[in-house]
């Protein structure tokens, strides 16, 4: 072996031999089955429409509640329910809001509240299917959400046992009465659900 290598190796080698090993990541742990509250703190309601068919414009509710049961080992017992407050639309642009707020789309003081109410859960591979009841603008249509189980925690500092879920479909606003605008907000809207549960 050349010996200049020989020389360098203690100076590569001690440090490696005096350093600290690295804690291992705590892994998640298993989730029993249980009721579950949605934390609205953690939870958003997203939702996605084009503008004049040329980009996005994305909005968020930022008043959410809800409960899960949830049972891994079988799906079909699973069921969740989530309620928006309707007036906590939030678009970043205050004079939309209002205009969302008004009876030419959400008409929230006719209609207060959004409701999500599961009547069928099954899973395929890592992807649950959740069909259920929406209740938008006074109209109750089924829907089905195509959702994945991202992650969950037991973390006393952080406020305990916690599951989170990530959920997406798409309805169209005009299936819920509201046909103001199609001209410049697509009737297609995309939905989403950020949720994450405590006990």
């Amino acid at each position: 072996m050349n010996p200049r290598i020989l020389l360098l190796l203690p100076v590569f080698l001690v440090p490696l031999a005096f350093r600290t090993p690295s804690p291992a990541a705590p892994s998640a742990p298993a989730v029993a089955k249980g009721d579950w509250k949605v934390d609205p703190i953690h939870s958003m309601v997203l939702f996605k429409i084009k503008h004049v068919g040329t980009s996005w414009t994305i909005g968020r509710f930022n008043g959410t509640s809800g409960t899960l049961a949830f049972d891994e080992a079988k799906p079909e017992n699973c069921s969740v329910a989530v309620e928006i407050d309707a007036s906590t639309v939030d678009t970043n642009h205050k004079p939309r809001e209002d205009h969302l707020r008004s009876p030419d789309f959400f008409s929230v003081k006719e209609f207060p509240t959004i409701t999500f109410a599961s009547t069928k859960v099954a899973k395929s591979g890592e992807k649950y299917s959740i069909t259920g009841d929406l209740k938008l603008h006074g109209v109750t249509k089924s829907i089905t959400f195509t959702a994945e189980k991202v992650g969950s925690s037991d973390i006393k500092e952080m406020g305990g046992p916690r599951i989170g879920f990530y959920a997406e479909t798409s309805i169209k606003r005009s299936d819920f009465g509201m046909n103001k605008m199609l001209e410049g907000a697509s009737d297609e809207v995309g939905l989403t659900l950020a949720i994450e549960c405590t006990h």
